[in-house]
């Protein structure tokens, strides 16, 4: 049947091991790019199948590069599931040919050889499909299976065992980061000032209620202040708001700087409403956000890539040239950090590479790279120009670090 074809079958599996990942911050899954496709074979993809299989990115581990992977506990029964909090998983779709064959076989064995690189690994194939032959093959091989009845029905017919996965590759990594933080980013940096995410700290360490401290002394916004500090690992992600050591750090830098956290709060409150850089407002704490700042992984990325084109002789680069030299570094971490998820379907090519043309479209870039998250790192003082919110102007503005470690 020509709708239980690969794209159905993945959509359908994808629904049944991760139905909530609008709602979930525990979840993150990506499609393989070649599902991009408006066609698989003869049959034309429908647009609410490859809504449904957004977002895309190309993973390429060692042994292929699976149909998706996901981040986080799917939902059915997983044995030993207490062995990781945040399991990786690997799935690899079969449809139906037009002959009318499905390779059920050759998925286990795909999934099975996942499993040196991730800890869970399913086929998915319609139902009718599924014989006892193959359920067999399955349990030997630790491989879960679901079955597709329907363009929008699975069921899990076997669950698969945790592995304990090695080393997790580049791009299981930046899938890993982007589980971590996609409810608290929802596509834009919560925050556009350093001291938005210091402050968060000391409210919790105040010892007036946290949210009313922050809004009194930092902004009117606590949910934005936690999301960025959680963001920053400067606050556990879940439960109630506990410190982590770099949070904790955050406040005895407080304490040392102005002899108390209310004393602090009382500056941050004397900041409210200055444009004038941080690294001159107030440069130790500067330099405190600086080394904070650091310490995300997307900042380490656009700093090494603005580093290779200053070697290149690209000083100041666009918006662009940056997205494209952070492809270069880590194609998987930058397509999550720079790319919306309706964009990549243009930017990225079938087989995972870069359409250098549809670079130059300002719609496909999430808006909190070029705005809040690059108003931080000229706050800091890592870059020489604050962002812009003006998506076309935002393709000429100026990146370029303050102080470049290579010479040119």
């Amino acid at each position: 049947m020509a709708t239980l074809a690969e794209p159905a079958v993945l959509a359908a599996a994808k629904d049944a091991l991760y139905p909530d990942l609008e709602t979930r911050d525990d979840q993150y899954a990506v499609t393989e790019t070649q599902f991009t496709a408006d066609s698989w074979g003869e049959w034309p993809v429908p647009d609410d199948v490859r809504e449904r299989l957004r977002p895309f990115n190309s993973i390429r581990l060692e042994s292929g590069e699976p149909d998706l992977l996901g981040v986080g506990p799917p939902a059915g029964e997983v044995l030993d599931g207490s062995v990781a909090s945040a399991p990786v998983v690997a799935v690899e779709a079969k449809g139906r040919r037009e002959s009318g064959t499905v390779d059920v076989a050759r998925g286990i064995e795909q999934a099975h050889a996942r499993l040196s690189e991730v800890n869970l690994g399913y086929v998915a194939a319609p139902a009718t499909s599924v014989t006892e032959t193959a359920r067999s093959l399955a349990r030997e091989l630790n491989v879960g299976v679901v079955g597709v009845e329907g363009v929008e029905t699975a069921t899990v017919l076997e669950p698969p065992r945790v592995t304990g996965a090695g080393e997790f590759s580049t791009g299981v990594e930046a899938i890993r980061f982007r589980a971590r933080t996609h409810q608290l980013t929802d596509g834009s940096f919560p925050v556009n000032h350093p001291k938005n995410y210091l402050g968060y700290p000391l409210a919790i360490a105040a010892d007036d209620d946290t949210d009313a401290a922050y809004e009194e002394h930092v902004i009117r916004l606590a949910g934005d202040g936690r999301r960025g500090a959680v963001l920053l690992g400067l606050v556990e992600g879940r439960g109630a708001d506990r410190l982590t050591h770099l949070g904790r750090e955050v406040v005895r830098f407080a304490r040392a700087e102005c002899g108390s956290v209310e004393s602090a709060l009382a500056r941050f409150d004397s900041w409210t409403g200055r444009s004038i850089r941080f690294t001159e407002l107030a440069p130790r704490w500067a330099q405190l956000a600086r080394s904070v700042t650091m310490g995300y992984e997307p900042t380490r990325l656009v700093v090494e890539a603005l580093e290779r084109l200053h070697a290149d002789g690209v000083r100041p680069a666009t918006l662009p040239q940056v997205a494209a030299a952070a492809c270069e570094i880590n194609r998987p971490l930058a397509v999550e950090v720079f790319f919306t998820e309706g964009g990549r379907d243009a930017v990225l090519e079938r087989d995972g590479a870069l359409r250098a043309e549809a670079l130059d479209d300002p719609g496909v870039y999430k808006t909190g790279i070029h705005f809040q998250y690059k108003a931080q790192l000229y706050h800091v003082g890592l870059l020489t120009e604050r962002g812009t919110d003006d998506r076309a102007a935002a393709l000429a503005d100026a990146w370029a670090l303050e102080h470049p470690v290579g010479r040119r």
